[in-house]
């Protein structure tokens, strides 16, 4: 009996210890939420990414606020917010440095922070894809905050520097930027990036075999070559391409190529799938629509399988081609032919 009243005296104890359930059931969503937000900070804090690279200056006495606002401006982390509480929590807040940064690439917010506490990065890596505008390309130095983009347009249509980096009197450097990966040097001038980029245009040229003082029409090559580089999907058509257009010179035909379009509606910030009449009657000397022959300049950095087809075009007795949208093009003899395709393939 006295065994009995024991246990049902322990048992009323812990009945009245007993939490009710609804607040045992806050308890456990407040764990669960714990449990959560640590799980999402560590994969916020940890998570690779991958993202442009670009240039970041922090200035002496820069807080961690003014340093995380910059950041987020330059897409680098984020939130602000978050990185200034990360800064905060390994108490690097105040042991922050100065100077000229590279941030992106493949990495992550804690990384962000131990690259600030760790001092300067000295170079920074720029893809230039083929077929970009000179245009487009400062447009990705600026972007990057290497160099602003009015100091590299001045550089790059500058002719004493366009002479002394091609030896030739152009007006622009646009088609010699060439299209590869580069790392930068940090800081670097506008005048030494471009000639980065131009020199290693000149080097493909010559590890391909290519000696431009034995071509006397060189550059007018390189225009062509800057069209066939817009002109195919497909990299195996290069040639044929430049075959088509080395036939329509050959006889006075117009171009008549969008892509020499594109270049003239592209600053005035216009893109379109497909042009319309009215783009193709713009008064441009880029209109190939409207001019016969090449435009004056190139309109796109060429790589240098695009300049071997301007050089050695396939003239396969073709005039008139245009873009499956699939990648290819399917190429004609004669308009009626190509007016056919185009109804069979309900273009």
């Amino acid at each position: 009996m006295p065994n009995e009243l024991n246990e049902r005296t322990l048992l009323s104890k812990w009945k009245v210890r007993k939490l009710p359930s609804k607040w045992n059931y806050l308890y456990i969503m407040v764990i669960a939420a714990a449990l959560i937000f640590t799980g999402f900070t560590a994969y916020g804090l940890f998570q690779m990414k991958t993202v442009r690279e670009r240039v970041v200056n922090v200035q002496p006495g820069d807080s961690a606020a003014t340093i995380g606002i910059r950041l987020q401006k330059a897409g680098i982390v984020k939130n602000a917010r978050i990185f200034r509480l990360v800064a905060k929590l390994r108490r690097a807040d105040r042991q922050l440095k100065a100077g000229t940064y590279i941030f992106g690439g493949h990495t992550n917010l804690w990384d962000t922070v131990s690259r600030l506490q760790d001092g300067l990065s000295e170079s920074i890596r720029l893809t230039f894809p083929e077929g970009l505008s000179m245009y487009r390309s400062l447009g990705i130095i600026a972007a990057s905050n290497l160099a602003d983009f009015d100091s590299l347009s001045a550089a790059a249509t500058d002719t004493s520097l366009v002479r002394r980096l091609t030896g030739m009197p152009l007006k622009s450097l646009e088609g010699f930027l060439y299209p590869e990966t580069y790392v930068f040097p940090v800081p670097c001038t506008s005048d030494s990036i471009l000639a980065i980029m131009t020199n290693e245009f000149f080097r493909k040229l010559n590890n391909s075999g290519i000696d431009i003082s034995a071509i006397p029409d060189f550059y007018d090559k390189l225009i062509l070559a800057s069209i066939v580089e817009k002109e195919a999907g497909n990299a195996a058509e290069r040639g044929i391409i430049a075959g088509v257009f080395a036939r329509r010179l050959r006889i006075g035909m117009a171009l008549q190529s969008c892509p020499t379009v594109d270049y003239v509606l592209e600053k005035r910030g216009i893109r379109r799938e497909v042009l319309t009449t009215s783009d193709t009657r713009i008064p441009s000397p880029y209109n190939t629509y409207q001019n016969p022959g090449l435009p004056p300049t190139p309109i796109s950095n060429p790589r240098v399988e695009s300049i071997q087809a301007a050089l050695s075009p396939e003239d396969k007795g073709y005039l008139y081609f245009f873009a499956d949208r699939r990648g290819n093009n399917v190429f004609s003899g004669s308009y009626e032919e190509h007016q056919r395709l185009q109804r069979q393939m309900k273009l």
